[in-house]
């Protein structure tokens, strides 16, 4: 197949730099979930002190400890890089973007640095992909060094070694069914951290990625949240009555009350009965599709919440939409071709 390159040129080896969670969670042991963490999405994992809702909303990648105050301007930029689009950077952020694109390698048919992938003679689309990637990670505040790594892990994370074994047709799924993208999340009920992630979860599947990507939910409640495990199994009652994602919705909503008589009126406002679901969820008559979601996610090496799988893909990227919309249009590409394959196109078109 012409104009194509494997995946994976293999990250040159660097040694990799002293990254520290923030306080307010343990170190992950899971490499999907370190990688997460490192590129800006926070995460509730096993035994860690919680933040509040508002602590846990999205927040800009680590910030540099020690900015460069090396600048490059706007014609400079254009020169050096005429394909790349670095509008709203700053001159210390265009330097930046340099830096990195000549430490990266693009990953399609170009088979060179991003910088030079970006010359006026070249046509490879897909590094005008990866430079809008860098461009929103240097627009968050992220350092090069980390962002380096970030892509680096993101481009490897599509090779088949790295995916994971998990099913996307026995859980409740939000939007096309037939979808060819499956998003796959481990979520607990009482992580903030997975509260903020729905909103861009649902939006996605069922707005701009509608007809391309589904999502699935599966129950994964951490040993420290005494009541995520009682709420899980309220959803799943919910989701034999055929109203899981409407009280899936409120239970992320009100997770700081998942007492019983508050899963009782949640259960009452979307038209279920509340003391029979508490019934059930008390009997242990639900607890086997609990126990099968946290095996399957604990054989994917979860250690966190949330963690997302895109076609068994552990998703590096933010769980924002933007990057979101990005995992799941490269996804799309690399299924269909085993590669990005841009074939002298000269247009940013989508394929799949």
């Amino acid at each position: 197949m012409e104009n194509t390159v494997p995946l994976f040129h293999g990250p040159r080896a660097r040694p990799v730099p002293d990254i520290r969670p923030p306080t307010r969670c343990k170190r992950l042991l899971s490499r999907a979930v370190l990688a997460a963490v490192l590129a800006g999405l926070s995460a509730c994992s096993k035994g860690a002190p919680q933040p509040t809702a508002a602590e846990a909303a999205p927040v800009p990648p680590v910030a540099q400890a020690s900015p460069s105050r090396r600048e490059l301007s706007e014609e400079d930029a254009r020169r050096i890089l005429p394909r790349a689009d670095l509008s709203g950077l700053t001159g210390e952020a265009r330097a930046q973007f340099l830096d990195i694109a000549g430490d990266v390698f693009d990953y399609a048919g170009c088979k060179d640095t991003l910088a030079k992938c970006l010359a006026a003679d070249q046509k490879d689309v897909h590094a005008l992909r990866m430079a809008e990637l860098i461009k929103v990670f240097l627009l968050q505040g992220a350092p090069p060094s980390r962002v380096v790594e970030w892509v680096e892990n993101y481009y490897a994370s599509f090779d088949a070694s790295k995916r994971q074994k998990v099913r996307s047709d026995d859980c409740p799924q939000l939007g096309d069914k037939n979808a060819p993208v499956a998003l796959v999340e481990f979520s607990d009920y009482q992580c903030p951290h997975c509260a903020v992630a729905a909103k861009p979860l649902h939006d996605t599947v069922l707005g701009p990625e509608k007809g391309k990507a589904r999502l699935c939910a599966k129950y994964f409640p951490l040993p420290g949240h005494p009541r995520a495990r009682v709420a899980a199994a309220c959803a799943e009652f919910a989701k034999r009555k055929g109203k899981f994602w409407e009280l899936h919705e409120i239970l992320f909503a009100n997770q700081e009350q998942l007492e019983d008589d508050s899963l009782k009126r949640y259960a009452q406002q979307v038209g279920l009965d509340g003391s029979q679901m508490l019934k059930e969820a008390y009997s242990g008559k639900l607890d086997p599709v609990i126990e099968t979601h946290l095996q399957e996610g604990q054989a994917a090496r979860v250690n966190a919440t949330p963690t997302i799988f895109v076609n068994g893909r552990p998703h590096l990227l933010p769980v924002q939409p933007f990057f979101l919309q990005r995992s799941i249009e490269d996804e799309l590409e690399w299924q269909q071709n085993k590669a990005f394959v841009y074939e002298g196109r000269e247009t940013k078109e989508k394929k799949g």
